[in-house]
């Protein structure tokens, strides 16, 4: 499969060159990340190639917004980076056996999964980002030893980020109560 890189300042390259075709060209490919990509150079990926916004109707509120975010932002404590995995799950009751694909994005520390829907995303934006395996659960349990290499194509990315994000920063209104 031929890989696009994604660099930390936004751009994306082939063969070690910016790409200047057209990027939604590259939505197939297998997706690198840069030493130093973070949630932000997502963002700057999105201000360099703005054409790849249209691929969500959550981006356009995002991009938006970005440039009232902070220029620096600490990562909150306890978090070490984000990683975006993969889970294919084997569901069978209630209803019909199917298997679902999907992807998820959350907070690393050490070797635990955090949540993060309760931090804003203007908190996040310097978290180091990393691509995760494929994770498997079947019926309901998870196996951590079936944790399998995978890969990414920049659709796959942009929309899986671009879905996780619209979790957060839900008005206060609309928090549950316990």
């Amino acid at each position: 499969m031929e890989t696009v890189l994604l660099r930390s300042d936004g751009t994306l390259c082939e063969a070690g060159r910016p790409i200047t075709c057209d990027p939604l060209e590259m939505l197939g490919r297998a997706v690198e990340l840069d030493g130093g990509y973070r949630l932000r150079s997502f963002f700057r990926l999105l201000l360099t190639y703005p054409d790849l916004v249209r691929l969500s109707p959550f981006l356009p509120g995002f991009v938006e917004k970005y440039p009232g975010w902070p220029e620096k932002s600490p990562v909150p404590f306890g978090l070490d980076f984000l990683r975006l995995d993969k889970t294919v799950e084997m569901i069978g009751h209630p209803g019909p056996p199917r298997l679902e694909i999907y992807a998820s994005l959350h907070g690393i520390s050490g070797c635990e999964m955090l949540e993060i829907k309760s931090h804003p995303v203007e908190t996040l934006l310097d978290a180091p980002l990393a691509l995760g395996a494929c994770l498997h659960k079947v019926f309901g349990d998870r196996f951590e030893d079936m944790a399998f290499m995978t890969v990414f194509c920049l659709f796959e990315f942009i929309e899986a980020i671009s879905w996780q994000l619209t979790f957060h920063g839900s008005p206060m209104e609309c928090a549950l109560r316990r």
